[in-house]
């Protein structure tokens, strides 16, 4: 709203109390109501810029810093060309967003999850803790109020301060009285999408399904042999498709011929197992390994699998006849969501875990991938606040091992908040730690792809390497079609400090 009460004379001090000390009360003798808008929906398909009204500047990061907890700033709208002033708004609740910066891919947030009037506004991860939830509310004007949901104050530049030295904090607004554009702020899309979209594949099914349609799956992981490539994924046996250029599929049944008899001791019998990690072992006669869960919903009673096969193809792999770790074998685990990865000297590990508990991972034996009784695991990621953290995969390129995980909630179709966050380390157990220095097991993780548009929440992931590149594999939900979960690949690439993102 445009005040009616010229208590802000000045674009450099505002002189009344509706613009100080990062309180916006605006306490004034006039008669006027302040505008406190109508809560709006933001598209998270593109970019936007936040330009506040009485300086003209929008929000960026102080010197464009990839630390965690450097200060949200204000920079010129003219002359900034870096990607700090670029953000995009992510889905959380109703009309409830996170904002992730998109230089850094760190979110909005207020210091320390603080209600106090006059707190600086920061980046941090998404540690899953207070301060991190927005909502915007449109005023008569055209501008925005963003409203901290934890706080329940308003983002504002303190005093009005037309310049890179202003404090961006959160600042309280009455009702009753008028309020301060210093809280106003105009979103503008910049028609740029946030992230590529996913390369469009398809699948054709027996006549036992009605049609050829997107390949509806949760938790791909996909192997290529030869000019072959093989997509196992959650349900029945390991459901399988193949295909010979990575965009058409083809049903081919289940990874193995049944459901092992032993898993229905975790999954209830109800022939459902989950979270494939299918991978090459040289070292093994049996080379090509199926990690895979066995569980219910929410349960932390859960038990890891592996299958084996000669050749990789659906229907080849052979269970190994039981249960190879479970829950109580590492303490405070959910042995679900396994994977398997080999270090630079050959020897082979299996991450896993689930949800509230963390990420772990144990040595198993480079031949058989199981592992031995007296194996200890190690925690390598954990959100304390409880964040969903999940779908482990530990991935080397230069130098490091990157641990990719998703985080938030999977599985409510249109309603998802998963989202692909990644970080690194230089010794396969870790520390792993994120772009902005936020160790993973103290809640770290730099977002690598998040929901767009009508991709919605990406994640249960892995790495292919192929000859165009590194291709991530992931599941996403479909807002064209209600949300049903279908498969998402994208080509990673590297910048000059080693991180990925999505390129293609």
């Amino acid at each position: 709203m445009r005040s009616l009460y010229v208590g802000c004379v000045s674009l450099f001090v505002c002189l009344l109390s509706a613009c100080s000390s990062g309180s916006s009360n605006g306490s004034s003798s006039s008669s006027s109501t302040t505008d406190m808008g109508t809560i709006a929906g933001i598209d998270s398909t593109y970019t936007i810029t936040i330009q506040n009204a009485v300086s003209g500047m929008v929000l960026g990061v102080s010197g464009q810093s990839q630390s965690s907890l450097a200060n949200v700033v204000q920079e010129s709208s003219s002359t900034t060309t870096t990607n700090d002033k670029y953000w995009h708004v992510l889905p959380m609740n109703s009309y409830e967003y996170n904002v992730e910066n998109m230089l850094t891919h760190q979110l909005m947030s207020v210091s320390g999850a603080s209600t106090t009037d006059g707190a600086q506004v920061v980046q941090s991860p998404d540690t899953g803790k207070g301060g991190m939830l927005w909502r915007f509310y449109l005023l008569t004007d055209g501008n925005y109020l963003i409203q901290n949901v934890n706080s329940g104050l308003y983002l504002e530049d303190v005093d009005s301060r037309p310049d890179t030295s202003a404090m961006i904090a959160q600042g309280s607004r009455t009702s009753g009285t008028t309020g301060c554009e210093c809280q106003e702020w105009k979103i503008s899309s910049t028609k740029t999408a946030a992230y590529p979209s996913p390369e469009k594949v398809t699948a054709t099914y027996s006549s036992a399904y009605s049609d050829t349609e997107s390949i509806g799956i949760h938790d791909p992981s996909m192997l290529k042999v030869g000019s072959n490539y093989y997509l196992y994924t959650t349900h029945g046996a390991l459901h399988a498709h193949s295909s010979s250029d990575r965009k058409n599929f083809v049903d081919e049944g289940y990874a193995m011929n049944s459901v092992p008899s032993w898993a229905s001791i975790y999954n209830g019998s109800d022939d459902d197992l989950w979270a494939p990690d299918v991978s090459y072992h040289s070292t093994s006669s049996t080379p090509y390994w199926i990690y895979y869960a066995s569980s219910t919903f929410g349960s932390y009673t859960s038990g890891i699998g592996i299958a084996y096969s000669e050749t990789g193809a659906p229907n080849s792999f052979a269970d190994s006849g039981s249960a190879i770790y479970y829950s109580s074998r590492c303490s405070g685990a959910n042995a679900i969501d396994p994977s398997s990865t080999v270090d630079t000297s050959g020897n082979a590990w299996m991450v896993f875990g689930s949800f509230d508990q963390g990420i772990f991972m144990v040595p198993v034996d480079s031949s058989t991938g199981i592992p031995s009784s007296t194996a200890k695991c190690t925690r390598v990621a954990y959100h304390s606040s409880g964040t969903g953290l999940e779908g482990a995969y530990i991935y080397q390129h230069g130098g490091y091992y990157y641990l990719f995980a998703s985080v938030d909630a999977c599985c409510s179709g249109t309603s998802s908040t998963y989202r692909i966050v990644v970080g690194r380390s230089s010794t396969i157990n870790g520390t792993y730690y994120d772009r902005g220095g936020t160790a993973m097991t103290s809640g770290g993780g730099t977002i690598l792809l998040s929901t767009h548009g009508t991709v919605i929440g990406p994640g249960g992931q892995g790495v292919l390497s192929d000859l165009d590149g590194d291709i991530l594999v992931y599941h996403y939900y479909d807002g064209t079609n209600n949300g049903y979960p279908v498969l998402g690949l994208n080509v990673l690439g590297w910048d000059s400090d080693g991180w990925p993102y999505i390129s293609q």
